[in-house]
């Protein structure tokens, strides 16, 4: 092993980018679905201030969370495999689970929870402008 603070540092990396790119996706699908569903025209300044800190909670607070909590359970620094490079290392537990392991396909899945809602209320947008152009004959 060469470079073990470069193995800490990039493991540590990993975990939080696996978290960081599934709540970035949730962030993205939340924002569509808030314009699809057009419930506001207008934000207040409070009102995008307390999005912009649900997204930086989300997207850099809980990876953040998770490196941390990927201490309590990895049962030594990290392993290294050929043509890979280093991995992190993780005893598989209970805590494990929870701690480190469902938060990516958890938050995929609430993402692709908010695509849907997204997808069928801009579907059910196009459905009312074609309507509309039908009515008036345009």
């Amino acid at each position: 092993d060469i470079a073990p603070i470069w193995c800490d540092i990039t493991t540590k990396l990993r975990v939080g980018a696996d978290v960081g790119v599934a709540a970035a996706s949730v962030c993205l699908m939340r924002q569509l679905e808030s314009i699809a569903a057009a419930r506001q025209i207008h934000f207040s300044p409070s009102d995008r201030r307390r999005q912009r800190l649900i997204d930086l909670a989300l997207g850099l607070g809980l990876p953040t969370l998770i490196m941390i909590l990927h201490v309590v359970v990895q049962g030594h620094r990290y392993d290294i495999l050929q043509r890979v490079g280093c991995i992190a290392a993780v005893y598989w537990s209970y805590p494990a689970v929870f701690f480190v392991t469902i938060w990516p396909p958890f938050l995929l899945t609430l993402a692709a929870a908010y695509g849907a809602l997204a997808l069928r209320l801009f579907l059910a947008r196009r459905y009312q402008f074609a309507k509309l152009l039908e009515s008036s004959k345009s």
